[in-house]
């Protein structure tokens, strides 16, 4: 994939992204460490992974690696760095202004938390939204070309395996029971979530890595 088509393919994605993703959503996980929307009139829940199921993603994320390890085919990030940095391209440099930026708009989200909290002003509630939106519009870029530049490194594919695995376990869609209702998983399986359809599966990968990302633990 020659820098041309890595830049169109990174503008399309953060297109998709940022057609999904919506801040009121943020403001969910803020106040209840989840993320409810609704998808052709299904409801959905996505709760932040607990300990157990981050020791199984832990255990999977190992078994993968060292599966990769063994394949002459995939490379380590750092052999694909040092063949980038040859052209002009700074990979780390690229990791290190996204982890500035995360750090910025974790601040603006836990002082948006207070006021949230406090029941401040609408006004003020706004200017962190959109303080929290413009540093996620500059995180989605770097982390893109990030993510393209690197997309077949060993580590890349482990952890695109781990999100999709800790994203089949997180994710519940509400369903009638009886006279009630009730929330269940979505998908019993990692191989039942790699074959969902891909409208489901997209927005729901979007909002899931979201809520993974921001757990330093997994």
């Amino acid at each position: 994939m020659d820098e041309i088509q890595k830049t169109d393919k990174i503008e399309e994605v953060t297109k998709k992204v940022n057609e999904v993703l919506d801040l009121s959503k943020i403001e969910d996980l803020i106040k209840k460490n989840e993320i409810e929307f609704e998808l052709d009139g299904q409801k959905y829940r996505i709760k932040k992974p607990d300990f157990k199921q981050k020791q199984e993603a832990y255990q999977k994320r190992i078994e993968k690696f060292t599966e990769l390890l063994g394949n002459e085919k995939y490379l380590l990030e750092d052999a694909l760095k040092k063949m980038y940095l040859k052209r002009g391209i700074d990979i780390d440099g690229m990791f290190k202004k996204t982890v500035q930026l995360q750090k910025e708009r974790d601040s603006f989200s836990m002082k948006l938390g207070e006021l949230i909290a406090n029941k401040g002003s609408e006004s003020e509630m706004e200017q962190y939204r959109l303080e929290i939106e413009r540093v996620n519009r500059e995180i989605q870029e770097f982390s893109m070309k990030r993510t393209v530049f690197l997309e077949f490194s060993i580590e890349n594919q482990v952890l695109i395996y781990t999100y999709s695995y800790l994203t089949s376990m997180i994710t519940e869609k509400l369903i009638k029971d009886g006279d009630s209702e009730k929330w269940v998983n979505v998908w019993n399986s990692l191989e039942e979530f790699q074959q969902d359809k891909e409208k489901v599966s997209n927005r729901i990968s979007y909002y899931a890595a979201f809520i993974i990302g921001m757990d330093a633990d997994v």
